[in-house]
This record gives structure tokens, sequence and C-alpha cells, in this order.
């Protein structure tokens, strides 16, 4: 007897996600704007929904796409699992840049502002399928689309602004969040050499998982000093444009090269990123003329930025020190007295950090009030001060004037004010 085969259905739609396993590869964010499209929703209220559904406690004003949902932070890994649980559909993490956590630094990886190429998304439409945003897009050194030879473009061909792709609470990918407009209908310049030869080394290697475990990258790096420069590392940093604290603390303290610098090893090395990220170095051999094209450095990869290792159980117990301040603080000003971001203390202490969050809320409520009723006082001493002089009437905006700073500072203050008056005339 054959065995059955069991298809439950899944929660959300089974969207299938475009390009997996090519250079083409989708972004998680596309996907997820495609999944809220696919119900009618806005990305917003998914995010919300989705969140709600895993019990997941977050900040009063959580926005979505203040969120990278396709950047290589565990976060990334997290919506990639959660939206596979709820479509169905396997290895969403192909979608992210998660799989290059333990290879790749994160600084320079992310671009100052959304792009895309504007050949794709009018493709897209012309072949009668869903315009969807490349993962490749998302990575800072890619500047060009290899597939149509052009420059990736940021602004709006109608409205003339940026980071108009996806962040909004609405999104309909290929379509303005600004002013609804196509974005394929920009204009885009063509692409020099070097822009073709990065993105065809970036989009190698989203084709493929990296091989190379965290515990082998120092043995990688080794390989990759002992055959471009000897084994030396002072000779390494400085013939190829790295600072040779930054070498030192790849070798020696876990600290992982930035994008760019992995594009100038494979540059100057004559190996493909893909290779390189595969381990595949046993038979390579470094080429003795040096490339057509350079690929400077604009700054060391850790210029001004300092090693530390984050006591999280010092932190909490900062925290919660916070909470018995007889006056409440804001999680901003919470952040900055630990030295750590908002987004990493709701993801590592998010207890204590909404905790400090509610009840500096609730502290803001307890102050508007006081002025509320304070307010309301003033209005009604001046009010009787007005009757007691023999006048009847009196305007809203005579009972403005005559309030203090404090008193004009409150939200509203005229519909209190009609309020007050109103009551007066019962």
């Amino acid at each position: 007897m054959m065995n059955a085969i069991h298809n439950p259905r899944s929660t959300l739609h089974a969207v299938t996600p475009y390009g997996v396993s090519t250079s083409d590869v989708e972004s998680l964010t596309s996907y997820f704007c495609r999944v809220a499209h696919s119900h009618s929703m806005t990305a917003q209220k998914l995010a919300e929904w989705v969140l709600k559904h895993f019990e997941q406690s977050v900040c009063e004003k959580y926005y979505w796409y203040q969120r990278n949902f396709s950047s290589m932070s565990v976060e990334s890994e997290q919506w990639a699992a959660w939206l596979g649980e709820l479509t169905g559909v396997g290895s969403l993490d192909q979608l992210t840049l998660a799989p290059l956590r333990n290879l790749v630094g994160t600084p320079g990886l992310a671009p100052r502002a959304d792009r895309w190429c504007p050949c794709c998304i009018e493709e897209d439409r012309y072949e009668g399928r869903d315009t969807y945003y490349r993962l490749a897009w998302d990575v800072a050194p890619v500047t060009a689309c290899l597939r149509h030879k052009v420059q990736l473009v940021s602004t709006c061909p109608h409205c003339n602004k940026e980071n108009v792709r996806n962040r909004a609470a609405i999104v309909v990918p290929g379509y303005c969040t600004s002013c609804g407009g196509f974005l394929g209908d920009a204009e885009a310049e063509p692409a020099t050499p070097e822009e073709l030869w990065v993105v065809r080394q970036v989009g190698q290697t989203l084709q493929q998982r990296p091989q190379v475990a965290e515990d082998g990258l120092t043995s990688l790096l080794g390989v990759v000093i002992e055959r471009m420069a000897a084994n030396n590392m002072a000779t390494f940093a400085k013939q190829y444009g790295f600072s040779k604290s930054g070498v030192w603390h790849w070798m020696n303290k876990g600290g992982l090269p930035s994008l760019k610098a992995w594009l100038t090893i494979a540059l100057h090395g004559g190996i493909g990123l893909d290779k390189l990220f595969a381990g595949d170095v046993e038979s390579w051999v470094v080429p003795r003329e040096k490339p057509q094209f350079e690929m400077p450095l604009s700054e060391s990869p850790r210029a001004g930025i300092r090693s530390r290792e984050l006591d999280w159980d010092e932190i909490r117990t900062s925290l919660m020190k916070m909470l018995e301040l007889p006056v409440p603080i804001s999680i901003n000003e919470a952040c900055e007295r630990v030295g750590v971001g908002r987004k990493h203390l709701y993801l590592r202490v998010n207890a204590e950090a909404r905790a400090i969050a509610d009840r500096y809320s609730r502290y803001r409520s307890e102050v508007r009030l006081q002025k509320e009723v304070r307010l309301r006082e003033q209005i009604g001493e001046i009010l009787d001060a007005r009757l007691a002089a023999g006048y009847e009437g009196m305007s809203a905006r005579d009972v403005w004037s005559q309030l203090d700073e404090q008193a004009r500072s409150v939200e509203s203050v005229f519909r209190h004010i009609s309020v007050v008056m109103a009551e007066r005339q019962k």
C-alpha cells in the first residue's frame, strides 16, 4: 500500500520566490511585500499580524520598513523562518544575506539608499510576472545590473525622491511609495567594467551558500596571506590597502573582513569570491600581473571602530536600576546610558527595555493629565474673574491670551477651553 503524502494548507499564501539559486534571487523584503499584496493587506498590517501570531512583543511604534529583512542579522533569519512556517515555502533564508554572517563584516554592507535596476523592473512587467526586488540591490558595493549592463538608480523618475522603493506601510513592488509612479520608467547610465566585475562576483556568491565554516575562516585567511604576501601580515596590509590592526584583528580576535575587503582580495588574488567562500583554494595561484583596475578601500574596515565585548548581564542590571529611578527616563536615554542601540536592547534584553518604555509612557501620560487638570482650573479661574467683573461673554481667543506659557503648551488647548466654557453655560 502506497504511503499517503500529506500536504497541509499553509496559513499564508505559498507565494513562490523568484530567482532562487541564481544571481537574480529575490530579497526577503520583496517577498514579504508580495505576500502582503497577495492578501490585500498593507505590509505594516502583515508585520503586526506575524508578530502577534508568534507572540512577539515589540515597542509601540514598530514600523516594519525600519527593519532590513534581507540583511544577515539574526532578526532577518528569524523572519525567514517565520515566513517559511506560515507560507510552507522552505529555505527562505536564501533570500537574505544571513548565510554570509560568519564570513563578512557588517561595515559598508548596507547601501545608504534603496536602489533598483529600472530595466529589470520593466522586463518583469513586460513578461507578465510580478515585479520584484533583487537581493543584490541591497548590497552596497553592487552599483550595477549585470544583466542589462546599466547602473542602479535610487531616485523616482516621477517625483525625484529617494527611499521610495519599499519604506512605507503600503508597498506594491515596482511602484513609488510616494507618488505611485512606475519605477521602471527611470533612465539608467551604462555601467563600467569595474562595476560589472563587482556585481558578477556578488551574484556568483548569492547563487550558492558559503561552505567555509566559522571555525575555518582563520585558516582561510591564513592561506590568503601566505599566498598573497608570503605569510607577512604587515606586507599584506600595506600592499592591498588594509590597516595592520584590521588584519591582526581578523587573524587573532575573530574579526570579519568587510565585503569590500573580500572583493579586494579576490581582485588582486585572481580568484572568484565564490571560490574563496567555498574554500576552494588548494590549487589557487596568485597572478604576477596586477589587475587592470584598482579597488581602493576608502578607509580601513576597522577605522574608527572599537572592538568591545558587551556584558549583557551587566546591561540588564543597569536597566533594572533605571526602573527604580524616581523620575522615569525614555528608552532612548537608557540606550545612551548603557551605550547600546535601541534595536539591540529589544533583541537581547527585551523585557527590561519594554518595561522602561512602558514606565516612561505612563509617566508622560500622568504629566499630560496633570497639565490638562491645571489648564482647566486656570480656564475656570479666568472665566470666574470675568463674571465677577460684571461681564458675561468671553471668546476662546480671549481666554487663550490670558493663559500662561505652560498652559498654552498643552495639546489641543482650544478644545479644552471650549469644553470648560460649555460646562459653565449649563
